[in-house]
C-alpha cells in the first residue's frame, strides 16, 4: 500500500533541526525530498562525531536525497530554477531575507510555477521588529517561556532536555505544508507557509498561557508535576523503591483507589473531593511519597494498572530503545547504515494502512543524486561534467 504523499516532491533547503525534521516526516509520508547541501555538506553532517557517528544527521535526515550546489552561482540558480519548474514544495529555514536575496523569493518562484508550496521557519516570525533575528532551539524555549515553567519553583530557567522548540517547530511546519498541498489539491493554487520556534513554543502552551491572560496570576513552576493539575490532583512524578513512576489525574474515585492500594484510606475520607483536596495538597503529597517509596515500580504499576489508575514507568532512553512496544508501532525502527550496521533510530511516529513502518532508510551520502537529478533536468553529460569542473556541483 502506497503512502498518502507519494509523488510529492520537495525542494529542500534546510539545515540544522527545525527545517530538516520536518522534511524527515514529509518524507516518512512518502514524499520524495531533494536536499540542496553546499559542496562541503551541510553543517549538521558534523554534528556529534567522532563519538556518536552522525546521529544528529541521522535523526533529521534519514530517507532524502541529496544534492550538492552552490546556490551562489549563477548556474547554481539556474538549475534551483529549472527544479522548481518540476517540484511541488519549496521549503526553507535560512536566517529570514537569504532566499529573498538569491533570487528564491516565494513572487519569483511562484512565477515560474504557480502551484508551487513555499514554506519557511524561522526564529520569530515574518513579522515585527525582531523578523530578522536568528535563533535556534534553546532561544525558541526561553523566547516560548518554557524554560520558566520547567523545574523547580526555586531554580534557575530550566530547558526541558530536549530539542523541543526546534521538534516541535518541525511538526507545525509539516502541519503547515500538508494544509497548503490540500489547498492545492481543491484550487490549484500555491501557498505561502511561515512557522517560526517562538509561535510554535506559544502554541505548544496554548492552555497554560490562555490561564494566566485570564486569571492575571502566574502559576508556580511545575517541578515534578504540571502547574495547573498538581494544586488538586495527583499529577506528578514519585520516587519508587527502585526508580520512578507518574500518575496523572487521580481525581475523586481515583484518588480512593489509590489511597486504598497505598494503605491510606483514612486520607480519602478526610478529604472526600477536589476543593478539600486543594487546600490540604501540601500534606497529602508527603504521604504518598512516603508509601511509594516502599515497593518496585513495576508492582505498583501492575497494582494501580489493576484499579484503573492513570499510571506508568519513568523511562530511559535505553528503556525506550528495548521495549516491545515502541519496536512493535514502529517508534523505534531498524536502519541499514554504511558505518553503523543495522542501527536503531527512532521511527514514524504516525501509520497509515494499519502497518507501521519498522525499518526506515538511511540518509543520503553527499551529493549521492546529483547527476541523477541534473540529467533529469535537462543537462547533458558534458554540461554536467562542466558544472563538475567549475565547483558549482
Amino acid at each position: 500500500m502506497g503512502r498518502p504523499l507519494e509523488g510529492i516532491r520537495v525542494l529542500d533547503f534546510t539545515w540544522a533541526q527545525q527545517g530538516p525534521y520536518a522534511t524527515v516526516l514529509l518524507a516518512d509520508m512518502g514524499a520524495e525530498i531533494i536536499k540542496v547541501e553546499h559542496r562541503e555538506g551541510e553543517r549538521g553532517r558534523g554534528v556529534g562525531r567522532p563519538t556518536q557517528p552522525t546521529s544528529y544527521f541521522v535523526a533529521h535526515d534519514r530517507g532524502k536525497h541529496s544534492v550538492t550546489l552552490d546556490v551562489r552561482r549563477p548556474e547554481g540558480r539556474e538549475v534551483v530554477r529549472r527544479f522548481v519548474e518540476r517540484v511541488d514544495v519549496v521549503v526553507s529555514n535560512m536566517r529570514p531575507g537569504a532566499m529573498d536575496r538569491l533570487g528564491f523569493d516565494y513572487e519569483t518562484l511562484a512565477a515560474i510555477n504557480p502551484g508551487i508550496v513555499y514554506a519557511s521557519a524561522s526564529a520569530f516570525g515574518p513579522h515585527g521588529d525582531r523578523t530578522p533575528v536568528p535563533g535556534n532551539d534553546i532561544i525558541g524555549q526561553a523566547s516560548g517561556g518554557i524554560l520558566l515553567r520547567s523545574g523547580p519553583e526555586d531554580g534557575p530557567p530550566t530547558p526541558t532536555g530536549a530539542a523541543i522548540a526546534d521538534q516541535v517547530g518541525a511538526m507545525m511546519l509539516c502541519s503547515g505544508i500538508l494544509a497548503a498541498l490540500v489547498k492545492r489539491e481543491r484550487t490549484g493554487e500555491g501557498e505561502q507557509v511561515d512557522v517560526s520556534l517562538y509561535g510554535s513554543q506559544i502554541a505548544l502552551q496554548s492552555w497554560e498561557i490562555n490561564t494566566e491572560s485570564f486569571s492575571g496570576r502566574t502559576a508556580p513552576r511545575a517541578g515534578l508535576g504540571h502547574p495547573l493539575l498538581t494544586s488538586r490532583a495527583v499529577w506528578r512524578a514519585f520516587e519508587t523503591s527502585d526508580g520512578w513512576l507518574v500518575i496523572g489525574g487521580a481525581t475523586t474515585d481515583k484518588f480512593a483507589a489509590l489511597c486504598d492500594e497505598l494503605g491510606l484510606n483514612e486520607l480519602a475520607e478526610q478529604y472526600p473531593d477536589d476543593r478539600s483536596r486543594a487546600a490540604a495538597m501540601a500534606e497529602i503529597q508527603p504521604r504518598l511519597e512516603d508509601r511509594i517509596r516502599t515497593r518496585p515500580t513495576d508492582e505498583w504499576i501492575a497494582r494501580f494498572r489493576a484499579r484503573d489508575i492513570f499510571c506508568g514507568p519513568v523511562q530511559s532512553y535505553a528503556d525506550i530503545l528495548a521495549d516491545p512496544q515502541a519496536r512493535a508501532n514502529g517508534y523505534i525502527a531498524t536502519m541499514p547504515h554504511a558505518e553503523l550496521g543495522e542501527a536503531l533510530v527512532v521511527g514514524c511516529p504516525i501509520q497509515f494502512g494499519g502497518e507501521p513502518r519498522t525499518e526506515v532508510a538511511p540518509p543520503p551520502e553527499l551529493g549521492d543524486s546529483t547527476e541523477r537529478y541534473l540529467a533529469e533536468l535537462g543537462y547533458s553529460w558534458d554540461e554536467i561534467t562542466s558544472l563538475r569542473e567549475a565547483e558549482v556541483i
